[in-house]
């Protein structure tokens, strides 16, 4: 109905709304910047999530933070009142881990990023090892030459990592000159907003420094990849005829929305605004057309009007 037009709901008739809404059996939402920044609920997303789910929805909740265990996010979730159990929260750090399993991964991981990522890999009993922030004064060839390497590892897994360095980078990249080390990555998520106009950095920009010094290419396992989803959608969970995913970053929700045939509608309060949207539009590239989303609303929570 509003493929890639970027249709404010706001501005065409609640009736019609109703009726696409009504279409729908599963919504899948992003977390950061749709539900919450950070430890905070934005205005409204809770009773809107909360609303949606007593209209008689299946609500999913997919997220590329990989900080926080599955357990952790349900937690935080409840916490802010969402009514949400685990089995309806998915994280890249959670497609990691089964992606690992799917391939029946018997070495060891190095992982670049925070607890999250190996709190899932353990509970599929995949060894993982994180190494402690690293402060060196040596010259940088004498760092690589007396570091401790494990011939174990398998795979080099990043997120998002606060203590990120060089000898990291350096770390990281003598393990994968191993071209049968595995390259996981959580997403391409470079960066986030924060308040007054200040922003932190994400998991894409480890990814790439790495990528760049690696002369490898990583396989990212979050979203925009479909694995996140395979599960549900492969088990018949999901119908992605029936699936709306909400999220407020293009590269990321939007573009997954359009790798599982679902609609999309974006909201306006996190990473991209529709000034992007025009970019997109006005670039003349057919593939940055699968990133402008079907539909939009400043908030999530203005999709109250539209529910029963």
């Amino acid at each position: 109905m509003f493929k890639q037009s970027c249709t404010n709901l706001t501005t065409i008739p609640k009736q019609r709304v109703r009726q696409w809404l009504s279409t729908f059996e599963t919504v899948v939402f992003d977390a950061d910047g749709v539900l919450w920044h950070f430890n905070k609920a934005i205005d409204g997303s809770v009773e809107a999530y909360n609303q949606i789910r007593a209209s008689g929805k299946r609500n999913f909740i997919v997220t590329n933070n990989s900080s926080m265990s599955s357990d952790k996010l349900v937690k935080k979730a409840n916490d802010m009142g969402l009514d949400v159990d685990k089995s309806h929260i998915l994280s890249s750090s959670m497609s990691i881990a089964n992606y690992l399993m799917t391939k029946n991964f018997q070495k060891k991981v190095y992982v670049v990023g925070d607890a999250g990522i190996t709190e899932e890999l353990d509970k599929l009993d995949i060894c993982s090892f994180t190494v402690a922030p690293e402060q060196q004064e040596k010259p940088m060839h004498q760092v690589s030459m007396e570091m401790v390497m494990d011939p174990d590892v398998g795979a080099v897994v990043v997120g998002k990592d606060d203590t990120f360095n060089v000898t990291t980078i350096i770390r990281a990249c003598n393990y994968l000159r191993n071209r049968k080390t595995l390259f996981l990555g959580t997403c391409l998520d470079t960066l986030y907003p924060i308040a007054n106009n200040r922003i932190i950095i994400g998991a894409g920009a480890m990814i790439a420094a790495i990528k760049t010094v690696s002369g490898r290419k990583p396989l990212i396992m979050g979203k925009p990849n479909p694995w996140l989803l395979r599960e549900p959608v492969t088990c018949g969970v999901i119908n992605p005829e029936t699936t709306l995913m909400i999220g407020d970053t293009l590269a990321t929700d939007i573009l997954f929305a359009h790798y599982n045939g679902f609609q999309s509608l974006f909201v306006g309060t996190g990473v991209n605004s529709l000034k992007d949207v025009e970019k997109l539009r006005n670039s003349g590239n057919e593939k940055m057309m699968h990133m402008v989303p079907d539909t939009y609303l400043p908030k999530l929570c203005f999709i109250n009007e539209f529910l029963p």
